[in-house]
């Protein structure tokens, strides 16, 4: 064409994209701009849409000024498109900034500032947007209802879940309850936010025809609630009713493995992969696949597939093989896994050097676990909570107190998770009286324990000889903090007990506590009896152990030993006598 105007260049420039050719249809531009051709609404319009799909964000902010330059007028659709690009790429200031700019809008521009807000995960924002479009007198369609069911579904505030009822609820007076994008964003509302089963069971079922996101979601749920064997039936399911599964409903499944039943069914989904498409066999589907075998330590399988799939590993690909080496007791290898990732020249994240740092905890010697403090540092992922968390780990077990408290002191906002490293190092390491103290300290500055900040307290009291202290954090779990103590914290709490020789306390608590007591417990008491010489305690527990445990033998050995050799006989007289008893018991 000798002659080349606005029109010419945005059809080619859109006939590059729908070619997938981004790269070109950007240089388009620029050669129209050169050749002195003034871009229009249509051209910004298309190159904007390209800058949302990839999220180039760059290209994006420099169009909008152009397009300031050019003088262009902002209609709606011009305006649509740049909220949408901005949403796109998360500023959504300046999203709200165009919307303000003109008064001028309609749904679909509502439902771009929704769905950026949704995707930001700012739930008040994206139903604070909902409400301002209701003002406008502007009717939701589907799609609005699908971006803010979705910004429910992503949200932790605990209002989420009954805010998404509602929106359930005025999804029917919109008589929209049979959109697809509807229905499968509900789907997913409530695999992700709902404990009841029940919920995810009704909300699926009134699909009408659930496609491959409704049967993703579903699946998810179901591997969520711990239902395994179910999520492989409806897999199954979703199959015989002609819905062909992608990666994302294959890596999720795969995901979901929790159980050696559940690992059966894995395998044969990894056959399947082999046997389908390429589509398949993405980096998705082949992590979740490396990751699985590291999970049920095969970590032969495991690196089979990493090394013969056709996908470029990443980071995630050797975090979950170092991790399944780590726990099957092979920390060398597990950090032989850096070596690969230099040569392919994988880029170290956060999480793999966390991962490694956690092999190195288990190594004889600190030095490697410096060498990957050094490299967090030349990396700048020192300052990630994760990493400086696993430092302190690390170097905790390793002995290195003063160099896991600078650590711990070079966070500027510890969370609990860092607390709870820092206490645990420090009791681990006999340093019970530093510990209680680092607790002490926890609670000033405001952190909110948890159940495991209390189990290492415990600990702490117990090998450290502070019983009453012990008791009075016991106490304090539900009066003041609100936590309700487990059954691992009545193990620690009695095992205190026992060791002081407190064994009265001891038969009162586990009497009165509200948990079953198991085996060991009881088991546990009797071996402090016997170690303090107390017959009567250990006679009252060991009636009630035989009321629950008729069969059990130990009992009557650890009863040996607290009567003694000179009161053999009338140690076998009780527990025949107990014995009997509890026979009868069972029998009523």
């Amino acid at each position: 064409m000798a002659h080349r105007d606005a029109f010419s260049y945005t059809a080619m420039m859109s006939a590059l994209l729908r070619a997938g050719d981004w790269a070109q249809a950007l240089a388009l531009y620029t050669r129209m701009l050169a050749a002195a051709v003034p871009p229009t609404h249509h051209t910004f319009a298309t190159l904007l849409a390209l800058c949302a799909s990839r999220r180039l964000c760059r290209h994006g902010r420099q169009l909008h000024a152009q397009f300031l330059r050019w003088q262009v007028d902002l209609n709606l659709v011009l305006k649509t498109a740049l909220v949408h690009m901005y949403s796109r790429c998360g500023f959504m200031d300046h999203a709200h900034t165009v919307l303000c700019s003109t008064p001028e809008t309609d749904v679909v521009l509502w439902t771009a500032m929704i769905s950026g807000y949704s995707q930001a995960g700012d739930l008040q924002t994206a139903l604070q947007m909902f409400r301002y479009m209701e003002h406008a007198a502007m009717l939701p369609n589907a799609f609005t209802f699908a971006g803010v069911i979705t910004a429910c579904s992503s949200s932790v505030q605990p209002l989420a879940i009954q805010t998404g009822r509602q929106l359930h609820a005025r999804v029917f007076k919109f008589a929209l309850e049979h959109d697809i994008s509807v229905c499968n964003a509900l789907v997913d509302f409530y695999s992700k936010s709902s404990t009841c089963l029940l919920d995810l069971l009704h909300t699926f079922n009134a699909v009408d025809r659930p496609n491959v996101v409704s049967w993703t979601a579903f699946i998810a749920g179901l591997a969520r609630h711990g239902r395994d064997e179910d999520a492989f039936a409806a897999f199954a399911e979703m199959r015989a009713g002609g819905v062909q599964p992608n990666s994302f409903t294959i890596s999720t499944l795969l995901k979901g493995c929790s159980s050696s039943q559940s690992f059966l069914h894995a395998t044969k989904i990894h056959a399947y992969v082999l046997k389908t498409s390429s589509e398949s066999l993405n980096v998705a589907v082949g992590n979740s696949l490396v990751n699985l075998y590291s999970r049920f330590a095969r970590m032969d399988d495991a690196w089979a597939v990493a090394t013969t799939m056709a996908f470029v590993r990443d980071s995630f690909t050797y975090t979950s093989l170092a991790k399944g080496l780590n726990q099957i007791g092979l920390p060398n290898k597990a950090l032989g896994m850096i070596i690969h990732m230099f040569h392919e020249k994988v880029h170290i994240d956060g999480f793999s050097l966390a991962c490694f740092l956690s092999a190195a905890a288990t190594l004889a010697s600190v030095e490697p676990g410096k060498q990957l403090h050094c490299c967090s540092v030349k990396l700048g992922l020192n300052s990630q909570l994760s990493v400086s968390n696993s430092l302190i780990n690390m170097y905790s077990q390793c002995k290195c107190l003063e160099d896991a408290t600078c650590v711990f002191q070079s966070i500027k906002e510890p969370s609990v998770v860092s607390w709870n490293a820092l206490i645990s190092g420090l009791a681990s390491n006999g340093c019970y009286y530093e510990a209680l103290s680092a607790f002490e300290d926890m609670a000033l500055v405001g952190v909110q324990p948890d159940g495991v900040t209390f189990s290492i307290v415990l600990y702490a009291c117990s090998h450290g000889g502070f019983i009453d202290i012990g008791i009075s954090h016991f106490s304090s779990m539900k009066t003041l903090f609100g936590i309700s103590p487990q059954r691992s914290h009545y193990t620690l709490f009695l095992d205190m007990l026992g060791r002081a020789g407190r064994l009265a306390e001891a038969a009162c608590t586990i009497d009165t506590m509200p948990v079953q007591p198991d085996l060991s417990m009881y088991r546990n008491l009797l071996a402090f009896c016997e170690l303090h010489n107390d017959l009567v305690v250990g006679e009252t527990i060991a009636r009630k152990a035989l009321e629950l445990y008729p069969s059990d033998t130990v009992f009557q050995n650890i009863l040996s030993g607290i009567y003694g050799a000179p009161w053999k006989d009338e140690f076998s007289a009780r527990t025949h006598m107990m014995q009997g008893d509890a026979d009868i018991q069972a029998k009523a």
